[in-house]
């Protein structure tokens, strides 16, 4: 999977964009606060039609303008696809794939990005919401029917919810379904977890660094249903008096180790982003292994914070494993020029850097 050609207008501050990027390794360079992570950002708009920097959608439009157009050319197996997605101020979106549009989750398969972005690493650092979203966001990359499932699963939470405020007397009508759709989510986590820790294991034995990384998620019985059923009982009484659910995939929480240690506690920040760009590099695989090619990848800064060692390290090997990658920066970097474009970013405007 490729991108051939994007055309971008009036997304953030970049007003018109019209590029055709390197099948493998593109460089978006210039300063600070010239539009290099918004051009990132409109890629990932354009995958999974929200932002990784903001809630609100509705900012992703041009300050000065009502509605932003991308329109991205996509090359997948040899078969050419055109996406075209926008948004105006009355935050109506249209998503149209090869002039038509598509039905229910159809859209999601057809432009598949990864992101590495220096804020990102907050997601092992803050609260276990942060976490869970990290985790709930890659299954969904190869599962698509796990967000329905999701759904399914806060549609039912909140109603139990209600019924536990209310406390009429009456039975717990909920709970049981609450299980069925915590189960299936429980079940596709450890599934997971367990396929990113045998990546970890592979990628430590080529590791020159010497640091072992793995995820621990909430500990379950291998009957799921039931040691939910007796986290149920347990908290019956709590559940009650607060009004709220306590025990489900709402609440779990991810712990990320290196050699076993909590990350939070034992580990420095360079070490932090090591362990993050390795589960990007896990996520890459785990795609590919899934559907036989890569996903496009974006980096945002890649190198923040990181030492030059670890930094050749682990670029090289997500680099040799990849497909197409934009990487934005701040230097003109020395690279292989048959394999890569370099697109200098001003005021928003992007144009391709021509060698000497």
């Amino acid at each position: 999977m490729y991108i051939k050609n994007i055309k971008i207008n009036n997304f953030r501050n970049i007003e018109n964009c019209n590029i055709n990027p390197s099948k493998n390794l593109n460089f978006i360079y210039g300063k600070n606060a010239q539009g290099k992570t918004n051009f990132i950002e409109s890629i990932f708009y354009s995958s999974l039609f929200k932002s990784f920097r903001t809630n609100k959608n509705i900012n992703l439009i041009n300050n000065k303008k009502e509605k932003f157009i991308i329109n991205i050319n996509i090359i997948n197996n040899k078969v050419d696809n055109t996406l075209k997605v926008s948004l105006d101020s009355k935050k109506n979106k249209e998503i149209i794939i090869n002039n038509k549009k598509p039905e229910n989750n159809f859209f999601y398969r057809f432009l598949n990005c990864i992101v590495y972005f220096p804020d990102e690493i907050s997601y092992l650092k803050n609260y276990p919401l942060y976490r869970r979203n990290l985790i709930d966001r890659s299954i969904f990359y190869v599962d698509n029917e796990y967000i329905n499932i999701f759904k399914k699963y806060l549609k039912c939470l909140k109603q139990r919810n209600i019924f536990l405020k209310i406390d009429d007397g009456k039975i717990d009508v909920w709970k049981d379904q609450l299980i069925e759709y915590a189960y299936l989510i429980i079940s596709k986590r450890i599934k997971y977890i367990e396929k990113i820790n045998n990546y970890f294991n592979i990628l430590f034995k080529e590791n020159e660094i010497n640091e072992k990384y793995s995820i621990k998620y909430n500990n379950y019985d291998k009957k799921i249903k039931d040691s939910l059923f007796k986290k149920f009982e347990i908290n019956k009484l709590k559940e009650k008096k607060y009004g709220y659910t306590l025990v489900g995939p709402h609440i779990d929480d991810f712990v990320f180790l290196i050699n076993n240690n909590n990350i939070n506690k034992y580990s420095s920040e360079g070490q932090k982003r090591s362990l993050l760009l390795s589960y990007k590099q896990a996520q890459l695989q785990d795609y590919k292994d899934n559907y036989d090619y890569y996903p496009i990848l974006l980096f945002d800064d890649m190198g923040s914070e990181l030492d030059s060692s670890r930094k050749t390290n682990i670029f090289n090997k997500i680099l040799d494993n990849s497909g197409q990658v934009f990487i934005t920066t701040m230097d003109i970097p020395d690279i292989d020029k048959s394999r890569a474009k370099i697109f200098e970013v001003n005021n928003g405007v992007i144009s391709e850097f021509i060698f000497n």
